[in-house]
């Protein structure tokens, strides 16, 4: 089962309070489609596109693990209630 990892989520809030580095984010969010999230190859390209824009290197673990619950969760970056959701849980950790 897909965890969130409390130290991966401090380590992105961090990173995603530099205000270029949220651009970035968002545009990396708002690239993302509700079906492409449910495939393996939609969840990776999310996760290795956050850690690119961030500057984050994460290890093959931690990497299947993130795509694993973002394939689990049903998130849709295009519902503004599924994105405050995101950023709620993102500065709850």
């Amino acid at each position: 089962m897909a965890y969130l990892d409390p130290g991966m989520m401090r380590l992105f809030r961090r990173k995603i309070a530099n205000p270029f580095c949220w651009n970035r984010v968002c545009g990396v969010l708002r690239s993302c489609q509700y079906r492409d999230l449910r495939s393996p190859a939609g969840a990776y390209g999310m996760v290795d596109g956050l850690c690119r824009c961030l500057g984050v290197a994460i290890t093959p673990a931690e990497r299947a693990n993130a795509a694993a619950w973002i394939m689990n969760s049903g998130v849709n970056p295009a519902n503004p209630a599924h994105r405050r959701a995101m950023w709620n849980l993102l500065w709850r950790y």
